[in-house]
C-alpha cells in the first residue's frame, strides 16, 4: 500500500508534536509544507525532511501533490486558513478550534458538505489511552452514573499575554473546549444543560457551573474558577467504583474499600504529546477509508461541543 502523502499548513509548536508522530509512521509521509512565515516553513521543512516548502496552499498542492491537508494554523487564523482550503476538496485535518464562535465552526461545516470533504478536528485528549481504560474500568462494572469536569484555566497567568489578547474574549471556545468537550466524549449527548456565569474580571464571564443530564440518563456537572488556582480534572462515578483524571494525563480508580489503583498510560502516551499517536491513526484510517470512526469529531460534532460551551456561557440564555 503507499504512503498517504500529506501537505501541512501551519509551522508553529503545535506542528513539530504531529510531525514527531508522522516520521515514527510507515504509513504517511509529509510531502510539503506552507506557512504564512516562510522562513518558519524552511527550519521545519530542513529539520523534518519535508521535500517541499511553499509559498502558499495553491502552490504546495501543485509541487508535492499531497492525498490530505493538515491545518495546523493559530486560533486566529483558523477560520480563514479553513474557509479558503476546503473548496480544494481534501480531507483535512483541523487543529482546536475550528472557530471563535459557534457559528464560524457551523459555517465551515456547511463548506466542508458543499463540498463533499470528510474532516476531523484535533481534540487530541478524546485519544488518551488513561481515559479509554478508565472509561472501560466504569463500563465493565456496570453504568456510568456521572461525569465532573472541572476547567479553571489559570486566566491570571495568560489574560495580558501579547499573543493571547485577540482571543481573550474568545477564550471559552478558543481553549475550554478541550475540557467542555470531555463532558460529551464520556457522558455522550446531552438532554438537559442548566448554567450560571458571573464575571470576576473578563465581561464574557470568567466563573462557571453547569449542571447537566445526558440521554443515557447519567448526570454531569462543570465547573471553572478562572482566577483561582486550579487546573484541569475529570471524575467518572460509576456503579461501586470512581475514576479521577488530575491531571488529565494521569489516573486512578477507587472501589468500594477506597483502595487506589493507578492507570497506566500506554508509551505512545509517553514517547509522545499525549493523544497525539493515536489520533493520527484515525486520521489516516479516515483518510483511506472515508469515514471517520468514533472518538474522532468532523466540524459537525465539533460545533456542538461549541454549542455545549455556548450554553454553559449563558450566551443563550
Amino acid at each position: 500500500m503507499s504512503k498517504v502523502k500529506v501537505g501541512i499548513i501551519g509551522a508553529g509548536t503545535i506542528t513539530r508534536k504531529h510531525l514527531d508522530v508522522i516520521a515514527e509512521m510507515d504509513w504517511i509521509e509529509a510531502v510539503g509544507i506552507t506557512s504564512r512565515t516562510r522562513s518558519k516553513a524552511e527550519h521545519v521543512a530542513q529539520e523534518y525532511g519535508i521535500p517541499v516548502c511553499a509559498d502558499d496552499v495553491e502552490s504546495l498542492l501543485k509541487q508535492a501533490h499531497p492525498d490530505t491537508l493538515m491545518i495546523l494554523v493559530s486560533a486566529e487564523q483558523m477560520y480563514h486558513v479553513a474557509s479558503n482550503v476546503i473548496p480544494f476538496g481534501l480531507p483535512l485535518f483541523l487543529e482546536k478550534p475550528p472557530g471563535l464562535i459557534p457559528d464560524e465552526t457551523k459555517t465551515l461545516a456547511a463548506l466542508a458538505q458543499e463540498h463533499s470533504v470528510q474532516t476531523m478536528v484535533g481534540f487530541n485528549r478524546r485519544y488518551y489511552s488513561v481515559f479509554q481504560k478508565g472509561r472501560d474500568i466504569i463500563l465493565d462494572n456496570g453504568t456510568l452514573l456521572g461525569v465532573s469536569v472541572e476547567g479553571h484555566e489559570r486566566f491570571w497567568k495568560i489574560a495580558d499575554m501579547v499573543e493571547k489578547k485577540k482571543l481573550r474574549s474568545k477564550w471559552l471556545y478558543a481553549n475550554s473546549t478541550h475540557t467542555i468537550d470531555l463532558l460529551r466524549f464520556f457522558g455522550g449527548e446531552l438532554s438537559n444543560v442548566h448554567a450560571v456565569a458571573h464575571s470576576y474580571i473578563e465581561k464574557n464571564f470568567d466563573q462557571f457551573a453547569a449542571v447537566m443530564e445526558f440521554e443515557s440518563g447519567a448526570l454531569g456537572n462543570y465547573m471553572a474558577h478562572w482566577y483561582s488556582p486550579g487546573g484541569w480534572g475529570v471524575r467518572l462515578f460509576g456503579e461501586g467504583v470512581t475514576v479521577e483524571f488530575e491531571p488529565l494525563e494521569q489516573g486512578v480508580w477507587i472501589n468500594t474499600d477506597f483502595n487506589k489503583h493507578e492507570i497506566v498510560p500506554d508509551d505512545a502516551d509517553l514517547n509522545y504529546k499525549p493523544g497525539f499517536y493515536r489520533q493520527m491513526e484515525a486520521f489516516g484510517e479516515m483518510v483511506r477509508s472515508g469515514t471517520l470512526n468514533w472518538p474522532g469529531q468532523d466540524l459537525e460534532e465539533a460545533y456542538n461541543t461549541m454549542c455545549l460551551a455556548e450554553k454553559i456561557s449563558c450566551s443563550e440564555l
